[in-house]
């Protein structure tokens, strides 16, 4: 009988499940008909008010982001996570058991800090057969409550956040550095990028610039987009603005004095990526690894507070990014580097030396050998 991967997941930005698919497809490519493996989406199953992250989440980036960054900080603890921890047990414990009822499995694969906390004491109190695993998803920076004490394994996507997990206690021989998941195929997708340049209407003889803000298009995408378009520079700008059709229809009413193609939510960012030479976003983990993937030269014009801090930092100091927090900014630094060449190739080359592109396998190998130690 094959044993059963859950992967769970909340959907606060697009990161987290696509970091829970790129392991699903990795196991399925690696491991096919050995392992049952589910993408779960656990955030009903989280008591209140974590249960309502999906709706205030991107309110709060892009409304209140000075709440964010206090909450980030205060619970940044670990003292606080303690309390977390002890309020989710205490309150979720109801909604954890029908978790498991409905989706029983061997492993345990959380790619939210939420769920590092709440399965392993779930699991331990129900004397239920299984193992509990949790992904990191930020690069250098990340909560206290991503390092839950009594993980059976935590994988790692940077140096700087396997030492973390030294720092918060847990177990040298239950840390794995292994990258962060990205698609397993990413690579062979950006191959078609020359088909979507040509599908665009792009031409081949300007660089092209892919301006991304999450699947949620959050943060000042608006500004710095409207900025680059008034810029008139030797550049094409393809702008992904997610679900905020709001966002879309403003870009799209907009004068634009350098061609642009303005698109909503996709599903071919490896192929936008392979079409282009620049890309432009906001410092979310799994488009940064994305890009380093592509090799590509990373612009990043916003940062949420706390999580994010680290990520603008690993790229800066790997030098295949710069940071630039206002649209005045940002246009002045594309125009340097479409100044110089030899720089951008200089940051292309950094980008490619940070990228793990067998991360999602690295992660997939761990998960299985985990599962092959339940019986």
């Amino acid at each position: 009988m094959a044993k059963r991967i859950v992967i769970l997941y909340e959907d606060t930005g697009g990161g987290h499940r696509s970091t829970a698919q790129a392991i699903a497809q990795a196991i399925a490519l690696l491991y096919p008909k050995q392992y049952d493996t589910e993408v779960v989406n656990g955030t009903p199953y989280l008591p209140f008010p974590f249960d309502q992250g999906e709706k205030s989440y991107p309110l709060v980036v892009n409304r209140a982001r000075f709440l964010h960054a206090w909450l980030f900080h205060t619970l940044n603890r670990p003292a606080m996570a303690k309390l977390l921890r002890a309020w989710l047990v205490w309150s979720g414990r109801a909604r954890a058991v029908r978790l498991v009822q409905d989706f029983p499995a061997h492993v345990y694969v959380s790619c939210h800090p939420l769920f590092s906390q709440l399965m392993p004491p779930l699991i331990r109190r129900l004397r239920y057969p299984a193992r509990v695993a949790h992904v990191v998803t930020d690069l250098a920076s990340g909560h206290v409550i991503h390092f839950a004490p009594d993980l059976d394994l935590c994988l790692t996507p940077t140096e700087q956040a396997r030492r973390q997990a030294l720092q918060h206690g847990l177990p040298a021989d239950k840390i794995v550095l292994t990258g962060q998941p990205v698609w397993p195929n990413l690579r062979e997708r950006m191959n078609a990028g020359s088909a979507v340049r040509t599908a665009l209407g792009l031409s081949v003889d300007r660089p092209v610039a892919l301006m991304m803000a999450g699947g949620d298009g959050m943060g000042a995408v608006g500004p710095t987009a409207h900025a680059i378009l008034q810029s008139g520079l030797p550049l094409q700008l393809i702008v992904v603005c997610g679900r905020n059709e709001t966002l879309r229809a403003q870009l799209e009413a907009t004068r634009a004095m350098l061609p642009v193609r303005v698109l909503g939510f996709v599903d071919n960012v490896p192929e936008l990526m392979g079409a282009s030479d620049i890309l432009i976003s906001k410092s979310g983990t799994l488009t940064l690894c994305e890009g380093l993937l592509a090799g590509l030269p990373i612009l990043m014009y916003d940062a949420i507070p706390g999580q994010e801090d680290g990520n603008v930092d690993y790229l800066v100091q790997g030098g295949a990014g710069v940071f630039c927090p206002t649209p005045r900014a940002v246009v002045d630094q594309l125009r340097a580097w479409l100044d110089d060449p030899a720089q951008l190739a200089r940051m292309r080359e950094a980008a490619l030396q940070l990228a793990r592109p067998d991360a999602a396998f690295n992660v997939a190998r761990q998960i299985a050998r985990l599962a092959d130690t339940v019986d």
